[in-house]
Protein backbone atom coordinates (compact mmCIF):
# COMPACT_ATOMS: atom_id res chain seq x y z
CA UNK A 1 0.00 0.00 0.00
CA UNK A 2 1.58 3.29 -1.13
CA UNK A 3 1.22 6.14 1.34
CA UNK A 4 2.20 9.73 0.61
CA UNK A 5 1.97 12.82 2.78
CA UNK A 6 -0.92 14.05 0.67
CA UNK A 7 -3.17 11.10 -0.04
CA UNK A 8 -3.66 7.46 0.79
CA UNK A 9 -4.69 5.12 -2.02
CA UNK A 10 -7.39 2.78 -0.74
CA UNK A 11 -8.28 -0.42 -2.58
CA UNK A 12 -11.85 -1.28 -1.70
CA UNK A 13 -11.43 -5.05 -1.48
CA UNK A 14 -7.92 -5.66 -0.21
CA UNK A 15 -5.95 -7.25 -2.98
CA UNK A 16 -2.61 -6.24 -4.40
CA UNK A 17 -3.68 -6.36 -8.05
CA UNK A 18 -6.93 -4.99 -9.46
CA UNK A 19 -8.65 -7.94 -11.11
CA UNK A 20 -12.06 -6.64 -12.15
CA UNK A 21 -11.17 -3.98 -14.72
CA UNK A 22 -14.15 -2.26 -16.33
CA UNK A 23 -13.69 -0.96 -19.89
CA UNK A 24 -14.81 2.68 -19.72
CA UNK A 25 -16.58 4.37 -22.60
CA UNK A 26 -16.19 7.77 -20.92
CA UNK A 27 -13.43 9.44 -18.95
CA UNK A 28 -13.72 12.67 -17.01
CA UNK A 29 -10.85 15.12 -17.28
CA UNK A 30 -10.24 16.92 -14.00
CA UNK A 31 -8.04 19.86 -13.08
CA UNK A 32 -6.64 21.16 -9.81
CA UNK A 33 -4.59 24.29 -9.26
CA UNK A 34 -0.92 23.61 -8.51
CA UNK A 35 -0.70 26.78 -6.42
CA UNK A 36 -0.44 25.53 -2.85
CA UNK A 37 -1.43 29.01 -1.62
CA UNK A 38 -4.57 29.23 -3.73
CA UNK A 39 -7.75 29.95 -1.74
CA UNK A 40 -9.33 26.79 -3.19
CA UNK A 41 -7.61 23.71 -4.61
CA UNK A 42 -10.75 21.68 -5.20
CA UNK A 43 -10.36 19.30 -8.14
CA UNK A 44 -12.84 20.22 -10.87
CA UNK A 45 -14.27 18.33 -13.84
CA UNK A 46 -13.50 20.38 -16.94
CA UNK A 47 -13.99 17.94 -19.82
CA UNK A 48 -14.85 14.45 -21.00
CA UNK A 49 -13.28 11.85 -23.28
CA UNK A 50 -15.91 9.66 -24.93
CA UNK A 51 -15.81 6.60 -27.15
CA UNK A 52 -18.61 6.88 -29.69
CA UNK A 53 -20.51 3.95 -31.19
CA UNK A 54 -18.21 3.86 -34.20
CA UNK A 55 -15.15 3.66 -31.93
CA UNK A 56 -13.98 7.23 -32.45
CA UNK A 57 -12.56 8.96 -29.37
CA UNK A 58 -13.83 12.51 -28.85
CA UNK A 59 -12.85 15.16 -26.30
CA UNK A 60 -15.28 17.85 -25.17
CA UNK A 61 -14.89 20.72 -22.74
CA UNK A 62 -17.81 20.75 -20.31
CA UNK A 63 -18.37 24.47 -20.60
CA UNK A 64 -21.18 26.27 -18.79
CA UNK A 65 -21.02 23.81 -15.89
CA UNK A 66 -20.40 24.88 -12.28
CA UNK A 67 -17.11 22.97 -12.11
CA UNK A 68 -15.82 24.45 -15.36
CA UNK A 69 -16.67 27.99 -14.28
CA UNK A 70 -15.09 27.44 -10.86
CA UNK A 71 -11.95 26.09 -12.52
CA UNK A 72 -11.72 29.15 -14.78
CA UNK A 73 -11.94 31.41 -11.72
CA UNK A 74 -9.16 29.36 -10.10
CA UNK A 75 -6.84 29.86 -13.06
CA UNK A 76 -7.71 27.06 -15.50
CA UNK A 77 -6.71 28.05 -19.05
CA UNK A 78 -7.38 24.85 -20.97
CA UNK A 79 -5.65 21.54 -21.61
CA UNK A 80 -2.46 22.21 -23.61
CA UNK A 81 -3.26 19.77 -26.43
CA UNK A 82 -6.87 20.90 -26.90
CA UNK A 83 -7.61 24.53 -27.73
CA UNK A 84 -10.04 26.04 -25.27
CA UNK A 85 -12.02 27.80 -27.99
CA UNK A 86 -12.86 24.41 -29.51
CA UNK A 87 -15.82 22.83 -27.78
CA UNK A 88 -15.03 19.44 -29.35
CA UNK A 89 -11.86 17.71 -30.57
CA UNK A 90 -12.04 14.64 -32.84
CA UNK A 91 -8.51 14.31 -34.18
CA UNK A 92 -5.59 12.86 -32.25
CA UNK A 93 -7.37 12.73 -28.89
CA UNK A 94 -6.14 9.36 -27.65
CA UNK A 95 -2.65 9.96 -29.07
CA UNK A 96 -2.34 13.28 -27.22
CA UNK A 97 -3.45 11.75 -23.93
CA UNK A 98 -1.19 8.70 -24.25
CA UNK A 99 1.84 11.01 -24.33
CA UNK A 100 1.21 11.44 -20.62
CA UNK A 101 2.00 7.74 -20.06
CA UNK A 102 5.07 5.60 -20.72
CA UNK A 103 4.68 3.49 -23.90
CA UNK A 104 3.59 -0.10 -23.45
CA UNK A 105 6.83 -1.37 -24.99
CA UNK A 106 9.04 0.49 -22.52
CA UNK A 107 11.30 -1.75 -20.49
CA UNK A 108 9.93 -0.61 -17.13
CA UNK A 109 6.25 -0.56 -18.16
CA UNK A 110 5.53 -3.47 -15.80
CA UNK A 111 6.76 -1.35 -12.90
CA UNK A 112 4.49 1.48 -13.99
CA UNK A 113 1.51 -0.90 -14.00
CA UNK A 114 2.47 -2.20 -10.55
CA UNK A 115 2.43 1.35 -9.15
CA UNK A 116 -1.25 1.49 -10.07
CA UNK A 117 -2.00 -2.11 -9.00
CA UNK A 118 -2.73 -3.09 -12.60
CA UNK A 119 -2.12 -6.56 -14.06
CA UNK A 120 0.79 -7.25 -16.38
CA UNK A 121 0.43 -7.81 -19.24
CA UNK A 122 -2.30 -5.17 -19.47
CA UNK A 123 -4.67 -6.46 -22.15
CA UNK A 124 -7.25 -3.70 -21.83
CA UNK A 125 -7.82 -0.65 -24.03
CA UNK A 126 -5.95 2.63 -24.00
CA UNK A 127 -9.08 4.23 -22.53
CA UNK A 128 -8.88 1.84 -19.59
CA UNK A 129 -5.15 2.46 -19.19
CA UNK A 130 -5.67 6.22 -19.12
CA UNK A 131 -8.57 5.99 -16.69
CA UNK A 132 -7.06 3.51 -14.25
CA UNK A 133 -3.69 5.29 -14.08
CA UNK A 134 -5.10 8.82 -14.13
CA UNK A 135 -2.46 9.94 -16.67
CA UNK A 136 -1.09 12.51 -14.23
CA UNK A 137 2.01 14.59 -14.73
CA UNK A 138 3.80 16.50 -11.95
CA UNK A 139 3.97 19.58 -14.17
CA UNK A 140 0.22 20.20 -14.38
CA UNK A 141 -2.96 19.58 -12.43
CA UNK A 142 -4.78 17.34 -14.89
CA UNK A 143 -6.02 13.80 -14.25
CA UNK A 144 -8.40 11.39 -15.95
CA UNK A 145 -11.04 9.39 -14.10
CA UNK A 146 -13.31 6.61 -15.41
CA UNK A 147 -17.05 7.20 -15.42
CA UNK A 148 -18.72 4.20 -13.78
CA UNK A 149 -22.28 5.44 -14.25
CA UNK A 150 -23.27 2.20 -15.99
CA UNK A 151 -23.07 0.48 -12.59
CA UNK A 152 -20.80 -2.30 -13.85
CA UNK A 153 -20.02 -4.81 -11.14
CA UNK A 154 -17.82 -6.27 -9.91
CA UNK A 155 -15.37 -3.43 -10.37
CA UNK A 156 -11.98 -2.76 -8.79
CA UNK A 157 -10.70 0.79 -8.63
CA UNK A 158 -7.89 2.56 -6.79
CA UNK A 159 -8.57 6.08 -5.60
CA UNK A 160 -7.19 8.62 -3.17
CA UNK A 161 -8.40 9.91 0.15
CA UNK A 162 -8.22 13.70 0.32
CA UNK A 163 -7.16 15.63 3.40
CA UNK A 164 -5.34 12.75 5.04
CA UNK A 165 -2.38 14.87 6.10
CA UNK A 166 -4.74 17.06 8.12
CA UNK A 167 -6.07 14.09 10.11
CA UNK A 168 -3.16 11.70 10.64
CA UNK A 169 -0.02 13.39 11.90
CA UNK A 170 1.79 10.06 12.14
CA UNK A 171 1.45 8.22 8.84
CA UNK A 172 3.18 5.20 10.35
CA UNK A 173 0.05 4.66 12.44
CA UNK A 174 -1.69 3.37 9.30
CA UNK A 175 -0.79 -0.18 8.28
CA UNK A 176 -1.68 -2.46 5.43
CA UNK A 177 -4.63 -4.59 6.51
CA UNK A 178 -6.10 -1.95 8.84
CA UNK A 179 -9.88 -1.87 8.70
CA UNK A 180 -11.51 1.26 7.33
CA UNK A 181 -15.18 2.18 7.19
CA UNK A 182 -16.93 4.20 4.52
CA UNK A 183 -19.72 6.53 5.55
CA UNK A 184 -21.79 9.11 3.70
CA UNK A 185 -20.37 12.57 4.41
CA UNK A 186 -23.64 14.31 5.21
CA UNK A 187 -22.02 17.61 6.18
CA UNK A 188 -19.54 18.04 3.33
CA UNK A 189 -19.88 21.69 2.23
CA UNK A 190 -18.18 21.14 -1.14
CA UNK A 191 -19.31 17.81 -2.59
CA UNK A 192 -22.73 16.29 -2.02
CA UNK A 193 -21.47 12.91 -3.25
CA UNK A 194 -18.48 12.73 -0.90
CA UNK A 195 -17.78 9.71 1.27
CA UNK A 196 -15.77 9.87 4.47
CA UNK A 197 -13.27 7.23 5.50
CA UNK A 198 -12.83 6.27 9.15
CA UNK A 199 -9.62 4.57 10.24
CA UNK A 200 -8.88 3.82 13.89
CA UNK A 201 -11.99 5.84 14.76
CA UNK A 202 -10.29 9.10 13.87
CA UNK A 203 -12.59 12.14 13.53
CA UNK A 204 -12.95 14.55 11.82
CA UNK A 205 -12.54 12.30 8.83
CA UNK A 206 -10.87 12.74 5.45
CA UNK A 207 -13.11 12.36 2.43
CA UNK A 208 -12.82 10.41 -0.78
CA UNK A 209 -10.83 12.50 -3.24
CA UNK A 210 -13.24 14.72 -5.10
CA UNK A 211 -12.62 13.83 -8.74
CA UNK A 212 -16.09 14.53 -10.01
CA UNK A 213 -16.84 10.82 -10.24
CA UNK A 214 -20.20 11.17 -8.59
CA UNK A 215 -21.31 7.91 -10.18
CA UNK A 216 -18.52 5.98 -8.46
CA UNK A 217 -19.36 7.66 -5.18
CA UNK A 218 -23.03 6.83 -5.53
CA UNK A 219 -22.19 3.21 -6.29
CA UNK A 220 -20.16 3.10 -3.09
CA UNK A 221 -22.98 4.75 -1.17
CA UNK A 222 -25.37 2.04 -2.34
CA UNK A 223 -23.08 -0.74 -1.21
CA UNK A 224 -21.52 0.98 1.78
CA UNK A 225 -19.53 -1.47 3.85
CA UNK A 226 -16.28 -1.95 5.76
CA UNK A 227 -13.17 -2.78 3.78
CA UNK A 228 -9.52 -3.37 4.66
CA UNK A 229 -6.94 -0.85 3.59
Amino acid sequence: MYVSSHALPIHFIAMNILRHIVEPSRLLMTWQSLDMNAPSRTRRVIGEVCRENDGQIVFRYLKNTPDFEAARKAGFKGFPAFRLENDEVRQGVIESLLRRLPPRNREDFAEFLAQHRLPCPFSYSDMALLGYTGARLPSDGFALVPDFSQNNAPCDYLMEVAGLRHIFNDMQAIHEGDSVNFEIDQDNPVDQDALQVICHGREPRPSIWRSGTASASRNCRRSLRSAPA
